[in-house]
């Protein structure tokens, strides 16, 4: 294999960003950053020994259960692989179009060690039911900045050196990907929920605690040796059998909620119901190593934008869908026909009948309204995509469109298929009104306070998902006197608005100027609506200690969840970085062994060798841990008490004994970290407040796991209460 862009690695900046804030994230090193960078339209040749390729591949696909793939040569950007897999893929796909078909390569088919920017498998896709040959393209993109979502780019692909068609190359969900996102430790079980013949669809409904009831439709395609689905029937266990009150605490510790309700709403959004919401199927499930949650995983958009298998709506008018549509007998699609138990959706009745969580997934659609899905970004972006591809696509010998409709179906029907931006402009119009009247006082919430300083402020934010009159609104740092300073009379804050208040005490100078002050360390800000309640707070926020340049910000969607970042941004999406200086309290979690065998003695109990973990203190001054909170379980954050004289020095590195011994000392915490992969969090003292967190999967014996050049990894050599050596 001849690889001379094998040693570039791109570092991303920010990964797939999936909340309202952008999470501080390892320097995950992604060469297929590089490949995916879609400002050009890229180049794959295939070459194949076989003269006929073509009817080995088709019939294979067709008539072989096996569906194998066989070897042919493969060369693009710069890479030459002597030897991989090549097989034709889809259905429908595959079916249609012509000679067209759509290709799936295997780059370590023949070798386990060949890879092609990282990835091990490449999706090439023919645009089926794309006259526009970009609508797959535009839902990757869109879901991509709130989810995990497929990344794609135009290529030209040639087959022995002959131009055989425009092409989408489409990432493979597979432990590459999931490493991409969240790190190159991850390393959890991916289940393909597949679309099947049959009378069960993976529809997230309790089949019962038999293994064997899940695993023909929820397929495992990681760590397949091991074979294990018990976390998997856990997750649908919780879903479908908890009591509704009980719900959010119990499914909130084994799924990424904000994930979910995003990759729904995303769904609903476009009309794709070639997914969980209308087939109730073709998806993935990760179980995500570094917090122990499953996430949605997009898959497969060709159905999207209002259409279906057949390339006609499903519904009769897809951009009036209600954004709380579900399948009946009528409209459920797919599979095993439209019976009750395959037009069950627990995961969509479940979460939307707790009534934050359907707030969520109303925001999460009014969010991508004003981010994208409108018709002035659509229009660009479709203009800027055609520009791109127009002369491919007129240039493709076998495409299954003519140009004319091409440049037809980017605003305007072709058949049975909605112009891209038509069905926007339709869409757009639906739920922009009905958002605007699901509105309610208590979108608004308090987002971010500054640190103490000459200018000191807070700001407000509507999270959506339509405007609210900020009237009978009221801020105060006295809970006993809720209305100390009314927002100015006539004032509305438009969904996802930010209004920044300054806390100066000084009203005269301004509208948004208010007559109190930034309360110190430990007061609270507290936000009153009188619409809801004119004695119980809407929100509030207790401050905490915070640097000069540094800023309190409220992290995801939903919940009260607080943190201090380095990186203010008044009148912006929070953005997590992190605030070092001692002034915060700033500490991080630097190092930790789950497995101590005979690495390292305790030293308050010789001859013992227990788990422990080690804090480091990057600021300039020591910082006196005394009453915070150290926990292995995020839902109980004051699980664990640090004890009083418990300081870190300046630069300073301090272990914990995680070894259920409190008793043996101020260092000795309540519980033992699991070999088998847990979290590990600090809160401080007001038991709210994080100040780091780690999720890490199964540990080795006497192997430490910690930062080495900031990233999280197992390490050379252990080396508790000093610097970090480097990874292994």
């Amino acid at each position: 294999m001849r690889c001379p862009l094998s040693a570039i690695l791109i570092t991303l900046s920010a990964v797939l960003a999936t909340s309202s804030y952008a999470q501080p994230q390892s320097t995950l090193q992604d060469p297929a950053a590089a490949f995916f960078d879609d400002s050009q339209v890229r180049e794959i040749r295939l070459y194949f020994d076989d003269p006929n390729w073509y009817t080995t591949l088709q019939r294979a696909h067709q008539s072989d259960p096996a569906d194998p793939y066989f070897p042919c040569r493969f060369s693009s950007s710069g890479v030459t692989i002597d030897k991989i897999g090549c097989r034709f893929k889809g259905n429908s796909s595959f079916n249609r179009n012509g000679i067209k078909k759509p290709f799936k390569l295997d780059f370590n088919e023949y070798d386990d060690n060949a890879a092609f920017f990282g990835l091990k498998k490449l999706n090439v896709n023919n645009f089926d039911l794309q006259p526009d040959f970009m609508r797959e393209k535009l839902l990757h993109d869109l879901a991509g900045r709130y989810v995990a979502a497929l990344r794609s780019v135009y290529v030209r692909l040639y087959v022995n050196d002959a131009f055989y068609g425009l092409y989408l190359a489409v990432e493979q969900p597979d432990k590459t990907m999931m490493q991409s996102r969240w790190g190159s430790s991850e390393d959890g079980n991916l289940y393909e929920a597949e679309e099947r013949m049959g009378d069960s669809r993976p529809n997230l409904t309790w089949l019962g605690a038999s293994q064997a009831a899940y695993q023909n439709i929820y397929i495992l395609k990681t760590n397949e040796e091991q074979n294990d689905y018990s976390r998997l029937i856990s997750f649908l266990d919780i879903l479908n059998n908890t009591p509704a009150a009980d719900l959010p605490a119990r499914f909130e510790a084994i799924a990424d909620v904000e994930n979910w309700m995003q990759g729904m709403a995303v769904n609903n959004l476009v009309v794709n119901l070639d997914s969980y919401l209308g087939a109730g199927a073709e998806y993935y499930l990760y179980d995500r190593m570094r917090d122990g949650k499953f996430v949605h995983i997009q898959w497969d958009h060709n159905e999207s934008f209002g259409i279906t298998g057949d390339g006609t709506p499903r519904l009769a008018v897809p951009a009036t869908t209600d954004p709380f549509w579900l399948p009946t007998a009528a409209t459920g699609g797919g599979p095993g026909g439209g019976g009750a138990a395959n037009n069950a959706r627990p995961l969509l009745e479940k979460l939307w009948a707790v009534p934050e969580y359907r707030r969520l997934y109303l925001r999460a659609l009014a969010r991508f309204l004003r981010e994208g899905f409108n018709p002035s970004w659509m229009t660009a972006r479709t203009n800027q995509l055609a520009g791109l591809i127009r002369e491919h696509v007129a240039a493709d010998p076998n495409k299954a469109y003519t140009a004319a409709q091409f440049e037809t179906a980017i605003n305007s029907t072709v058949g049975n298929i909605p112009g891209i931006n038509q069905f926007v402009r339709d869409r757009y119009a639906f739920l922009r009104g009905y958002l605007d009247g699901q509105a309610q006082p208590g979108d608004v919430r308090i987002n971010e306070v500054s640190a103490p300083g000459a200018a000191p402020w807070v700001e407000i934010h509507n999270l959506g998902p339509g405007p609210v009159s900020l009237n009978g609104f009221y801020l105060t740092d006295d809970a006993a006197n809720p209305a100390k300073w009314a927002f100015p009379s006539g004032r509305r804050l438009a969904d996802g608005e930010y209004l920044i208040v300054r806390l100066d005490n000084d009203a005269a100078e301004g509208q948004v100027r208010a007559n109190l002050s930034l309360p110190a360390a430990g007061g609270t800000l507290y936000l009153f609506a009188t619409a809801v309640s004119a004695t119980v707070p809407l929100d509030s926020v207790t401050v905490v200690p915070a640097a000069e340049g540094q800023s309190q910000v409220r992290i995801g969607l939903h919940g009260n969840r607080w943190e201090i970042t380095g990186t203010p941004t008044p009148g912006a999406d929070n953005v997590m970085t992190a605030a070092t200086t001692s002034a915060t309290g700033r500490l991080v979690i630097n190092e930790l062994m789950a497995d101590n065998k005979t690495a390292f003695a305790d030293p308050d109990e010789p001859g013992a060798f227990e788990d422990w973990f080690e804090v480091h203190n990057p600021g300039a001054e020591a910082v006196d841990m005394s009453g915070m909170y150290i926990t292995d379980d995020p839902s109980n954050p004051t699980k664990w008490k640090v004890g009083a004289g418990v300081v870190i020095p300046a630069g300073g590195y301090l272990v914990f004994m995680a070894d259920n011994e409190p008793g043996q000392g101020p260092r000795h915490a309540s519980f033992a970290l699991s070999a088998d992969g847990e979290s590990l969090s600090i809160h401080a003292t007001d038991g709210v407040t994080l100040i780091d967190t780690i999720a890490f999967g199964p540990q080795t014996a006497d192997v430490s796991f910690g930062r080495a050049g900031g990233a999280w990894s197992l390490l050379a050599s252990p080396t508790p209460g000093a610097a970090n050596s480097a990874a292994r």
